[in-house]
């Protein structure tokens, strides 16, 4: 890292944020505004700090911690989490914990058995499509399948464009990754359920991962913002893919005057056309 600025290492939410909402992205890395914490964005911290201690310590024993130890560890990252935010008023700490106690039972009892970690929360890099990645692997097992464990308020279908990507990602730059993925998702409808979805990345994954960060560095180094009541409409033709790619949002921020507008980035959708995806990220404005 001390060789290379942060914008030459790309990491798979970068590419996500930019596809699913080129107004947040530009808040975020751009502008370094990162979107206030919640009560469930600390639940899902101190869920996923959890699941690391458990199977850090499974490295070492073998054997998953009992519950009533992850049960305490969670209350006390949850505590540190909920320091951090403003809670909205429809909010409520008990609620959260309780919720969290029981995601945290649900996997701790159905999931983590099964899994013997070879590496935990482990920094990986390298190069795809040319461009420098890095970010870090959830759980990587003695098999090398990639396992990513999240929780969810809301139901989930499927696996969405953004796992599928960093989970992609990570299996083209993990040198012991095997391929197989997994993604464990313990979410809340009426009950509190453990869904877990698998694949194996395919070479289409493979290709669209190659496409997709070198098309992202060449649009986020562009000049896309200007001053006053010009509007730049941005309009590239990436030669080496063949791909027509246009984006269009329109962003205001409330400390300055200025908006950014350009095209709809519609490089998913040429991918798709091209037969290199199967799956889309959602439509956002």
């Amino acid at each position: 890292m001390d060789s290379v600025t942060l914008a030459e290492v790309l990491s798979p939410s970068q590419i996500s944020q930019f596809l699913n909402c080129p107004a947040k992205w530009m808040f975020r890395y751009l502008l370094d505004l990162k979107d206030p914490g919640t009560a469930a964005t600390a639940l899902g911290t101190a869920f996923h700090e959890t699941i690391a201690h458990n199977f850090r310590q499974k490295r070492e024993t073998a054997r998953d911690l009992p519950l009533a130890e992850c049960l305490e560890f969670f209350r006390n990252a949850l505590g540190l989490q909920l320091e951090t935010i403003r809670l909205q008023k429809d909010e409520h700490p008990m609620e959260a914990l309780e919720l969290g106690e029981t995601m945290i039972a649900k996997y701790i009892d159905e999931a983590a058995p099964s899994i013997q970690p070879a590496a935990v929360e482990s920094r990986v890099s390298g190069v795809i499509g040319g461009v420098k990645v890095s970010g870090y692997v959830d759980l990587l097992d003695t098999e090398g399948r990639l396992i990513d464990s999240k929780s969810s308020t809301k139901p989930i279908k499927g696996i969405a464009h953004d796992h599928r990507l960093q989970l992609t990602s990570y299996a083209m730059i993990t040198p012991a990754a095997s391929g197989a993925c997994r993604l464990d998702t313990v979410t809340k409808g009426r009950t509190v359920t453990l869904i877990q979805k698998s694949f194996c990345v395919s070479e289409k994954d493979r290709q669209y991962a190659e496409v997709v960060y070198p098309w992202y560095r060449t649009q986020s180094a562009k000049e896309s913002s200007c001053r006053g009541g010009t509007v730049r409409y941005v309009r590239d033709d990436i030669a080496a893919t063949g791909l027509f790619v246009r984006r269009s949002t329109a962003a205001r921020c409330a400390n300055e005057r200025w908006a950014i507008v350009s095209k709809r980035a519609n490089v998913v959708r040429q991918c798709l056309d091209r037969g290199l995806i199967t799956t889309a990220p959602q439509e956002r404005l």
